[in-house]
């Protein structure tokens, strides 16, 4: 029998996400932080929303209610090291200022980093920015404040990869998932696509029954057989070439093929299961408002119906939520909550200057410098 020298509930008392000071929920922000209330902020805020495939970042004039946004390469350390993600997030910061005037505050939200080590191993070789405030988290703190506004309650994400994270109205934080495809990725559209592939195999080797799979995998992969897919999976492996097969797994199911079905029902479950565990670690002391974000809701009542079935004790029968903003609008948001700005933000006007840079392909032309 194995033994610890420390209480079984040591590695659980605190969330691995947790939110700095500047970005406690606003009802408490005032007694913890000494925020400026909301008055004129002295420079931009930025944002940044960083991950595996891509880098966007955003910068937002207060006063002129002006956008500007860029995209650029992968930010995830995990995925391709600390120097390469400090360098596409500094090249995606250098288009969006410009010649700007000064920098408020900017909050960069980058999937992998979680502990405070890694925040500020990031942060020293962001050398593009220069603020009072520059704050690094975790990606799924700005999916949470973009679905609610950073106030209470929790945000699910299954889009290639799952997360869940909440935040209640005492500013405690919890975090449940978003350990990757490898030991974690429950409820998420790279798991949905696997189970889909699996089902395709177990028809081959005559362990299932036939599914409308067979047809789909061969014509989505372009292969001649279902013995083709082993070089997809093993020899040129692309997380998201694989999840990507999770959209005719939902068109499957949403034709009635019970295989496809059954995964998605058995997705929502999973999933479910990290909002509940958020929900229970939390303690909101009532219902809780979830917004889910992410491609793999896409599927339709086939994926969220099951869930909201699975978390009526959450929602109280209430609907989920959707998004607010994009996920570069979270953390704006929270930028401007780290620089007492908050008050002045207008989140549709903000959705929808974000909307325009996405349609005009983020080509950010940067901020001209005040006049003297």
């Amino acid at each position: 029998m194995h033994s610890t020298s420390v209480d079984s509930g040591q590695q659980r008392k605190d969330s691995l996400v947790t939110l700095p000071a500047e970005l406690l929920p606003a009802e408490l922000l005032p007694a913890a932080t000494g925020s400026n209330g909301g008055t004129a902020v002295n420079g931009l805020l930025i944002g940044v929303d960083g991950g595996a495939t891509k880098t966007i970042a955003a910068a937002f004039d207060p006063d002129a209610g002006k956008v500007a946004a860029a995209e650029t390469g992968p930010s995830n350390p995990e995925a391709v090291g600390y120097e390469a993600a400090a360098a596409s997030i500094n090249k995606a910061i250098s288009a969006v200022l410009g010649r700007a005037r000064p920098v408020a505050a900017a909050v960069l939200a980058v999937a992998g980093i979680d502990t405070e080590a890694e925040r500020k191993r990031l942060l020293s070789g962001v050398t593009e920015l220069s603020a009072p405030v520059v704050l690094a988290v975790n990606d799924v703190v700005a999916a949470w404040a973009a679905g609610s506004l950073a106030s209470p309650g929790i945000a699910a994400i299954s889009g290639t990869g799952s997360n869940t994270f909440g935040v209640n109205s005492r500013g405690a934080a919890w975090r449940c998932g978003g350990w990757g495809h490898i030991a974690g990725d429950e409820g998420s559209g790279y798991m949905v696509a696997v189970n889909g592939i699996r089902a395709v195999l177990a028809y081959r080797d005559g362990r299932n029954d036939w599914t409308e799979l067979v047809p789909r995998l061969l014509e989505f992969y372009r292969l001649q057989h279902i013995e083709d897919i082993k070089p997809v999976i093993y020899r040129d492996f692309d997380k998201a070439r694989i999840a990507a097969f999770a959209e005719q797994v939902a068109r499957a199911a949403d034709e009635g093929d019970d295989t496809a079905s059954g995964i998605f029902r058995q997705a929502a479950a999973d999933l479910a299961g990290q909002i509940s565990a958020v929900y229970a670690a939390l303690d909101f002391g009532g219902p809780a408002e979830v917004t889910l974000i992410g491609s793999n809701f896409r599927a339709g009542e086939v994926f969220i119906g099951p869930l909201r079935d699975h978390l009526r004790h959450v929602t109280g029968g209430r609907d989920f939520a959707a998004p607010k903003l994009p996920a570069v609008g979270g953390s704006l948001w929270l930028a401007a909550r780290a620089a007492g700005a908050e008050q002045r933000m207008d989140a549709e006007a903000l959705a929808e200057a974000l909307r325009d840079a996405e349609a005009q392909g983020f080509e950010a032309q940067g901020f001209m410098a005040t006049p003297p």
